[in-house]
């Protein structure tokens, strides 16, 4: 049998032992002081979460969760990504409540309390049904006091934050954007751009777009709605379509996707949408994600340790200080037996990997995801890798 897939077989084996066996979903609801009800939320963790204890991960926080599909199918999806399957995120749903007794509805979470359209005669989106507005602002300081500060306490983030909607959910994702930068990405399937005597794209068209430097995704997609819904509807989307296809309006480390699926009705159009956004995203995580460094530095204490660890060990990555991917990248120290150390400064984030010297020869480490290694935050100073104890180095 072929060395090499005796040695990937056992690799792959030996992590499904170690590592968390399935992924996992956990429901629960969250007392807030901003709601009458309790929220409830769902949060994903991916295979592996537990065991790769090195890796720290992005979360995708996907609104209308009370649809499990649109949640699940959001999890689901960067599996079967072309361009990168092994990327994975934490997944956090919000659920909007229907509660008829105390007259809580979905449009209440979504809808802030109107400035243009008190007196609006049409039918859709202007606040005519005045159970169904006004909320918005609360949910904000719910995700933004409450929620986020749970997930980064509890568990391994990044840093970096994705906003997902749907409809109504997505004018919410657009507007946290321009009014509270409270996530650094944004995906906005299908949105409500009329509301408010199209107010959504008067507040799109007069954001200081370029007064945002830091690299920022955004992507929005309608479907036949676009040509086939009420004037209002399409007017709305017309005029957030033709400002926001204008790239001169952004800064180059902002990517914006406008696309358009006239074959998909409101709904079926989410999974189109939602498979061509994780792609482009996947595509701007590694085209600029990568390249865009912090103007600091910040010293980061880096091992590796392995069994019977012999010969020289380097560490290569995306910068200077890591030799720009040069596989003979700076040489570890030695410490023992079964480990090598070496103190760096770095800019963050750091990506990089382990090699013997050539590409040939790559540590497989157990306690990590596989592909780069990522230092996202300078704390904490010290970072431990292991290298898997069967087959520790690609080649050998």
């Amino acid at each position: 049998m072929n060395k090499i897939f005796v040695s990937i077989l056992l690799l792959i084996v030996g992590i499904s032992v170690q590592a968390q066996p399935v992924a996992k979903v956990k429901d629960f609801t969250m007392k807030s002081k901003y709601f009458n009800h309790e929220r409830e939320v769902l949060i994903y963790t991916p295979v592996g979460y537990e065991g790769f204890t090195a890796t720290d991960y992005d979360v995708m926080y996907v609104f209308d969760s009370n649809e499990r599909s649109k949640f699940d199918l959001v999890h689901c999806l960067p599996d079967f990504t072309s361009l990168d399957a092994t990327k994975h995120f934490i997944v956090v749903g919000i659920c909007s409540p229907n509660l008829e007794d105390i007259g809580y509805y979905r449009n209440a979470d979504y809808l802030p309390m109107p400035v243009n359209a008190k007196e609006a005669k049409s039918n859709r989106g202007l606040f005519n049904d005045e159970r169904g507005y006004g909320r918005s602002a609360d949910l904000k300081q719910f995700l933004k006091n409450e929620l986020m500060p749970y997930i980064n306490t509890n568990y391994r983030t990044s840093g970096r934050n994705i906003g997902i909607g749907h409809s109504l959910s997505a004018s919410f994702v657009l507007d946290c954007m321009i009014t509270d930068d409270l996530f650094d990405d944004y995906v906005a399937i299908s949105p409500n751009c009329c509301y408010d005597e199209y107010r959504l794209v008067s507040d799109l068209t007069n954001y200081p777009w370029m007064s945002h430097q830091e690299p920022r995704f955004i992507y929005t997609s309608m479907g036949k709605e676009a040509t086939t819904w009420d004037p209002y509807w399409q007017e709305g989307w017309k005029r957030a379509c033709t400002f926001l296809s204008d790239k001169s309006h952004f800064p180059q480390n902002t990517f914006v996707s406008v696309q358009r699926f006239p074959e998909y009705d409101h709904n079926p159009t989410y999974l189109p949408s939602l498979t061509e956004a994780m792609n482009e995203y996947l595509q701007f995580s590694t085209s600029i994600l990568q390249l865009h460094l912090s103007q600091e530095t910040y010293p980061i204490h880096i091992e590796l340790q392995g069994k019977d660890m012999k010969g020289d060990v380097y560490v290569t990555g995306n910068q200077e200080a890591l030799t720009n991917w040069n596989p003979k990248g700076v040489k570890m120290t030695q410490v023992n037996d079964s480990t090598c150390a070496i103190d760096l400064q770095l800019r963050l984030p750091a990506y990089f990997k382990f090699t013997r010297g050539d590409w040939n020869h790559s540590a497989n480490i157990i306690n990590a995801e596989s592909g780069n290694l990522i230092v996202y935050k300078a704390e904490p100073q010290t970072h431990i890798y292991r290298l898997y104890n069967v087959v520790p180095w690609t080649g050998e």
